[in-house]
């Protein structure tokens, strides 16, 4: 059973169980006059934070108890939104940081400072259903709060939706991301001639693919379990392909200082040799 400990705002409420661990619920109404020791049901609440006893947990609680019920509840539908359109689990570590983000956003519109984001082309072409995400949070924010964000903050917006999918609540992972997968697939474009159908499954897949490897670089995870003689095989068959991919290798080597593995040139290969058919 819960008890309410602190009403942080009428959204929001610290709760505590009979083992006295904390807990943050969220739920529309949930604290509107309620008091320290009033008891909590499941039907009270639609969201969970367990604080870890870390310094993080106060930042938590003040982001949270600073923001209004509105933001609070837009927060909560975007996270909805990406969780249906993505089909996949993101961090918990998404909802603090959206919240913190859109709340510093509605601070900068009031007095007029805009940030211009530096791969908002990548993260909109590359990201697509991320980006999408965004642009309904811009619309959400547009149509309650009478604020006039752009594409601009849809691309700010899907960075954070990109890091939870990653597992890191980083916004620099996704700008890093997104430069790197606009640089490699202007590589694969032109050692491939320039011109390539973008609207061809093929190079869909090959894109699919480009982002995988990136993240997988930029997490230090890279596939190593590569067969020497499948490798020999696809060098041999596909080696304008494999040099292309010989040339994307070259350029991760060149940014992380990590030579890319024989299975992910391979792999690589594979899906350029697509492309160039």
């Amino acid at each position: 059973m819960l008890h309410i400990k602190k009403v942080l705002n009428s959204s929001v409420v610290l709760a505590t169980n009979e083992r006295d661990q904390e807990f943050i619920l969220l739920g529309k109404g949930i604290g509107y006059g309620k008091k320290s020791g009033t008891v909590v049901t499941d039907g009270d609440f639609n969201q969970v934070f367990v604080p870890a006893p870390d310094p993080n947990v106060e930042q938590l609680l003040t982001t949270i108890a600073s923001s209004s019920p509105q933001l609070i509840e837009i927060t909560q539908q975007v996270i909805n939104h990406a969780t249906d359109r993505l089909h996949m689990k993101l961090s918990d570590t998404l909802f603090i940081s959206l919240l913190d983000h859109l709340k510093f956003a509605l601070e900068r519109a009031e007095k007029g400072i805009v940030i211009t984001n530096r791969v908002y082309w990548e993260i909109k072409t590359y990201y697509a259903a991320e980006f999408a995400t965004g642009s309904f949070a811009v619309k959400l924010m547009n149509d309650h709060l009478g604020t006039d964000f752009s594409d601009q903050e849809a691309a700010n917006i899907a960075a954070h939706v990109i890091n939870a999918e990653n597992g890191t609540d980083e916004r620099k992972d996704a700008l890093k991301a997104g430069q790197l997968i606009g640089r490699v697939i202007n590589i694969i474009k032109y050692q491939a001639g320039g011109t390539l159908d973008e609207s061809d499954p093929n190079y869909q897949r090959c894109l699919v693919h480009v982002k995988f490897l990136v993240e997988r670089a930029i997490a230090h995870n890279l596939l190593t379990d590569g067969d020497p003689a499948m490798v020999a095989l696809v060098q041999g068959q596909n080696r304008r392909a494999y040099q292309i991919a010989e040339k994307v290798a070259a350029y991760l080597n060149m940014k992380f200082s990590d030579p890319l593995p024989d299975e992910e040139i391979m792999l690589m290969a594979m899906q350029i040799q697509r492309i160039l058919k």
